[in-house]
């Protein structure tokens, strides 16, 4: 019996705790004065067909909310630095 809750509480854990932690993505840590100026992620964003509504910092990364080439709504996060997308959400 002890078992069976014991991999019940397990399943639990992976089956609602896994969405949440991968959803929580973080950028590396990159002090202040290496990060690339706005102007660059905006133009990185433009680059790669995102129509770019407004930019700021989150979590360590730079965050652009926009527009697609269909006119979907996205989120896409660079990393601060190299400007390499981290994570594009629709």
């Amino acid at each position: 019996m002890k078992i069976a809750v014991a991999a019940l509480a397990t399943a639990s854990t992976i089956a609602f705790g896994g969405p949440l932690l991968a959803d929580d993505i973080r950028c590396p840590t990159v002090a202040a004065e290496r990060w690339m100026p706005i102007e660059k992620v905006v133009e990185r964003a433009e680059s790669l067909g995102y129509s770019v509504r407004e930019t700021k910092r989150s979590k360590g990364c730079w965050k652009v909310e926009g527009y697609d080439r269909n006119g979907a709504e996205i989120e896409i996060r660079f990393n601060p630095s190299s400007g390499e997308v981290v994570r594009a959400h629709r």
